[in-house]
């Protein structure tokens, strides 16, 4: 079994046996001062455990290259037993260190002591164990995107071109408009939570020759959950009829790496949906309703929140998402 499986079976849960002092799979390889075992760090990341003889010393340690090296102690059987303990603190270098750990555990089956093979290995990987320099994704980027690539795999569910009603990369003020009907996405990953925020003056604007409608949704963040961004955009491309305009899409958002680690450390599921009628008397502030009409030069970058407990009396029926969802996706 290869290191990302071991690490796999510790993120589930599985039965790994309880003779150790924290949760670890023991490996195949055998020390002169004990057995291999991988483990997880506090926050699920992917560690290795390598024993340690008495008379063995770890010359350096510490935090470099996004990787943790240090010297740590546990109960085995009764006795205690010093351990190489080394972590990769970067996620995005999950399938990269699960590699170097591979290599590393072939030399110490053949032989070679376990200092030695963690610094020839990590010779031989060092460019690729580099802390990646991409810009970090936040969850609220990441939870927005979850909500928009849902409701467009559900559009192109019912028609392979219903990728072109998803008009926010391009530049729209509404994230899907067919015609004369908008639909602004809004997803919060916080259930009990009504409040929701508002980008800009223009994006609750209702537009000049049609409607405007708010999706509230709800998604619960789960380990192993069915919506993730790599999953949708991958469900997405294979739907279209044109994936590589769709990919064009994804690229003006900044996510042509869709299937990178940055873009998936949370995956979630549906808590709940709610659709909203925008229209005279929902709470919001746009441009029209400011007295001169416009904004004073040299103000910009406008955010507020919307409390959509007090937004009840615009929640729509069922029918009228669906609706909604056959003409955004061009099926009538």
């Amino acid at each position: 079994m290869t290191a990302k499986n071991m690490w796999g079976v510790l993120r589930s849960g599985g039965d790994i046996g309880g003779d150790f002092e924290i949760r670890t799979i023991p490996t195949d390889v055998i020390t002169p001062a004990g057995r291999v075992r991988l483990a997880l760090g506090p926050n699920e990341e992917p560690r290795v455990l390598l024993p340690l003889s008495e008379r063995e010393t770890l010359s350096r340690s510490g935090t470099a290259d996004a990787l943790s090296l240090t010297v740590s102690c546990f109960t085995h059987k009764g006795h205690s037993v010093r351990f190489i303990d080394l972590v990769c603190l970067s996620r995005e270098l999950d399938t990269v260190f699960a590699e170097f750990v591979d290599e590393m555990l072939a030399r110490v089956a053949t032989g070679v002591s376990c200092i030695s093979a963690i610094e020839s290995t990590f010779e031989d990987f060092r460019s690729l164990l580099m802390q990646s320099n991409e810009k970090e994704v936040t969850p609220n980027i990441v939870v927005g995107l979850v909500g928009e690539l849902l409701i467009l795999n559900r559009l192109l569910d019912l028609c392979a071109a219903g990728w072109r009603a998803w008009s926010g990369p391009s530049g729209d003020r509404h994230d899907f408009r067919r015609g004369s009907v908008s639909l602004e996405i809004k997803s919060t990953a916080r259930a009990g939570n009504p409040t929701i925020v508002i980008n800009g003056l223009d994006q609750l604007e209702l537009p000049g020759d049609g409607s405007l409608h708010l999706l509230h949704l709800v998604l619960e963040p789960i380990f192993g959950g069915s919506l993730s961004i790599c999953g949708l955009a991958t469900s997405a491309l294979k739907k279209a009829d044109e994936p590589n305009e769709l990919r064009s899409l994804l690229a003006a958002i900044g996510c042509e790496d869709f299937d990178k680690p940055r873009w998936n450390r949370h995956s979630f599921r549906i808590q709940s949906e709610s659709l909203y009628e925008v229209r005279d008397g929902f709470p919001r502030l746009t441009s029209s309703m400011l007295s001169t009409g416009v904004v004073h030069a040299g103000v910009s970058s406008i955010t507020y929140a919307v409390d959509l407990s007090f937004a009840s009396h615009f929640l729509s029926p069922d029918n009228t998402y669906r609706t909604i969802e056959r003409e955004l996706s061009g099926c009538l």
